[in-house]
């Protein structure tokens, strides 16, 4: 039996990335294959030897929400993901929301994780090869601010 409301791990079929603008535009994405990180830190013991700036962010009692990572098949439908990451190269900060929600395996909605305030932080781009039939895969880590869960 499951302890404290957490579902056996084939409970859940998959999960929908849906990012929203400050526009008020979205696109929902469910063909990831793999969204890691996201966890909430919290840091329990001050870190000796660091500059100032850096123990600012890192002193007793601070909290932070860690690198989201998403890492799926190459699509032609990531057109907005795409402008994002191409405003963010130019210097633009456009903060957006990222929600992550589980599809259970009957189809209904699982828990949904919201990022808020979130920036792109690393784009990997395929690997081409002519000699492979492979899938290309691309990979986005984003930065979130906070995290609500639901």
């Amino acid at each position: 039996m499951p302890k404290s409301g957490m579902l056996p791990n084939d409970a859940i079929k998959g999960f929908m990335v849906t990012i929203s603008g400050p526009d008020g535009t979205s696109e929902a994405d469910g063909d990831w294959e793999t969204c890691t990180g996201g966890a909430i830190v919290l840091v329990a013991h001050e870190v000796a030897g660091l500059p100032d700036r850096a123990a600012a962010t890192t002193s007793p009692g601070h909290k932070y929400v860690d690198t989201l990572t998403l890492r799926g098949p190459l699509t032609a439908g990531r057109k907005a993901l795409c402008q994002w990451i191409m405003g963010a190269a130019k210097g633009v900060d456009d903060r957006r929301t990222v929600t992550v929600r589980e599809i259970l395996k009957d189809g209904s909605a699982g828990k949904t994780y919201n990022y808020h305030d979130c920036f792109p932080t690393k784009y990997v781009f395929p690997s081409f090869s002519a000699d492979s039939g492979e899938p290309l895969y691309e990979e986005v880590q984003v930065k979130p601010i906070r995290l609500e869960l639901s």
